[in-house]
């Protein structure tokens, strides 16, 4: 049985800093993780934080980390020292958070999804998990496990 493609769609963010980001930039330079998280949440500044504690395994993984929020985070996450391989976004139109977590991503409260999504560097997904709350994410060790396949693959 031939495996269908799946491209992952298209995403236009801002960084904390101001600048436009897109899931394009990376395409054939390196493998991405797309985090879509609430920006004042503990447990998702917690996964962020252990996103950037691996920056090194991102390294060695060819791959970037773009973490994207529906609302500029929290003064305390705008002002970490994020290392290169952990970018932050903000997708205030929401077209992008849409695109990736579905019709119901957005609710009276706001964003009532989450999800990670793991692609190779020319926006092929392996991976992808869309949840309702926090306790629906990946572990970490989990994404690395992805990266560790598509770099075998692309070894092959």
């Amino acid at each position: 049985m031939l495996k269908t493609r799946q491209i992952i769609p298209p995403l236009t963010a801002r960084s904390t800093a101001g600048q436009t980001v897109r899931a394009g930039d990376f395409k054939q330079k390196k493998n991405l993780v797309i985090a879509f998280l609430h920006a004042n949440c503990p447990r998702c500044h917690a996964f962020l934080g252990e996103l950037a504690v691996r920056a090194r395994e991102f390294a060695e993984r060819e791959a970037v980390a773009l973490v994207v929020y529906s609302e500029t985070p929290g003064a305390a996450l705008v002002g970490e020292n994020l290392p290169a391989q952990v970018r932050v976004a903000v997708d205030m139109s929401g077209r992008s958070l849409g695109a990736y977590l579905g019709e119901g991503a957005f609710g009276p409260s706001g964003l009532e999804r989450v999800g990670v999504f793991v692609a190779d560097r020319y926006g092929e997904l392996y991976s992808q998990r869309v949840a309702r709350g926090e306790d629906g994410l990946p572990g970490v060790p989990e994404l690395f496990e992805w990266l560790a396949q598509i770099q075998a693959g692309s070894e092959e």
